[in-house]
């Protein structure tokens, strides 16, 4: 499958084409410029065409900050890594200095490019258009993203483009690891400048993300493939979710969503903290997020390096974690410095271990011969002089382990009661750390004739 990229100035358009390209809100579209800071790959359509499309930061001729210069450099490794360019210009603008010099590049370079003069709705786009046709290059449509104005053409000379590119490339050569599919999407979660970005960067072996010192860098959820012990993983850097009420503009609310989406469609959430700081009120919300989700938690403990005395915060740390989470048992917790690469090795050995658990299938019959005894020597509380029978237990569901429970009155069960058989089944089927749920439902066994 060929890569398209998209490329231009800050505010042009380029998230919103992305995201009716690939027919989702998977990238922050907001009038504030450089909300795109890292490339965002995506699966696109248009009619019959398919593709890999990559969202990239705006090129601006002021780099004077790391920032965006580190964004500069994942744009042009987004242009290397494409088959075919969308060079977007604002038609209401017109052509600037600044995209007459990129323009001149993209000649260099010698990819097929499509120059795309965005927000021209009706005549709105004169100026754009008459000044993008100097630029060189034989391809420029009228077009406006918001209002899906101008597909057709665009359709008509992708669609020429593509099967140009295709009769170039040897069918041999397989598919690249965009067009795979992951065994495990690992979510990395936390407060604002824990080390996120800087972590996946070190766990991957290159400078993917943008990363520096100010916090709130991070603001599109960005997936990143890596293959590991032969496993396709897919770890996904989100912005910094800060405590709600500090939460007031849009394009924060936005970032925050977009983080919450992550954790919902996560397989394991590793939630970062800052070491040093030990762990705060913040950290124990987005940790009861991701178990309310049914996603495997893992602590990352981040930052270890910087911590002096290491044995009073890892127990302060663990104590908190006991206290404040207790309806998961040990807690997976792993102390790491992403900038040093230490126990990055031990954080995806717990990653593995958590994917097996969470997928873990217990037949019916050893289900049932485990609750006999158990109900037999710790039976429910009676209520109102009653007994109210546990009858039979069935497992219903994987990611997170989900067990059925038929009984008398599930109403009148006791949380306490809950509690134990939440415990009981944890500790003897080895699901530790896992968001585990039990329902309980009127009735007999269901596979007994009555």
């Amino acid at each position: 499958m060929l890569k398209i990229v998209l490329v231009g100035r800050p505010n042009v358009g380029k998230s919103t084409l992305f995201n009716r390209l690939v027919r989702s809100d998977k990238a922050i579209v907001n009038n504030q410029p450089g909300v795109t800071r890292d490339r965002k790959y995506g699966q696109g359509t248009l009619v019959d065409l398919n593709f890999t499309l990559i969202d990239t930061a705006g090129i601006n001729d002021a780099f004077k900050e790391k920032v965006e210069n580190e964004s500069k450099a994942q744009t042009l490794l987004a242009l290397e890594d494409s088959d075919i360019v969308i060079f977007v210009i604002d038609g209401r603008v017109g052509v600037l200095p600044v995209e007459k010099m990129y323009a001149k590049s993209l000649i260099k370079a010698d990819k097929p490019t499509i120059i795309l003069v965005n927000k021209s709705e009706g005549t709105r786009g004169g100026l754009g258009l008459s000044e993008s046709v100097s630029l060189g290059f034989e391809d420029v449509i009228p077009f406006s993203a918001e209002h899906g104005e101008g597909l057709s053409d665009l359709y008509d000379c992708l669609k020429e483009k593509i099967e140009y590119q295709n009769r170039k490339i040897d069918e041999n050569n397989g598919l690249n690891i965009h067009e795979k599919k992951s065994s495990i999407r690992i979510g990395i979660i936390g407060r604002p400048n824990t080390g996120k970005s800087t972590l996946i960067n070190k766990i991957i072996g290159q400078k993917r993300l943008v990363t520096g010192v100010e916090a709130g860098i991070t603001r599109d959820a960005i997936e990143v493939l890596w293959n590991y012990n032969n496993e396709l993983i897919s770890i996904i850097d989100t912005a910094g979710l800060r405590k709600k009420a500090k939460v007031i503009n849009i394009l924060e609310k936005d970032m925050v969503n977009d983080t919450l989406r992550t954790i919902k469609y996560s397989d394991i959430c590793i939630l970062l903290i800052d070491a040093s700081k030990g762990i705060d009120k913040q950290d124990l919300t987005i940790a009861r997020m991701i178990i309310g989700e049914g996603r495997g938690l893992i602590i990352g403990a981040n930052m270890w390096d910087k911590v002096l005395d290491k044995n009073i915060i890892k127990d302060e740390i663990i104590n908190k974690l006991k206290i404040s989470l207790s309806q998961i048992k040990k807690i997976s917790i792993v102390f790491i410095s992403g900038l040093q690469n230490q126990g990055i090795e031990k954080l995806f050995e717990m990653v593995l271990d958590i994917k097996k658990r969470l997928n873990i299938r217990i037949s019916t019959g050893k289900l049932n011969r485990w609750l006999a005894p158990i109900i037999e020597n710790n039976p429910p509380p009676l209520f109102k002089g009653k007994k109210n029978n546990i009858r039979y237990i069935t497992q219903v569901n994987v990611k997170p382990p989900t067990f059925a429970v038929f009984m008398s009155s599930p109403d009148n069960l006791q949380n306490s009661y809950k509690r134990f058989l939440a415990a009981s089944i944890m500790e003897d089927f080895n699901l530790y750390g896992l968001p585990v749920r039990i329902m309980y439902r009127k009735g007999n066994n269901p596979y007994i004739e009555q």
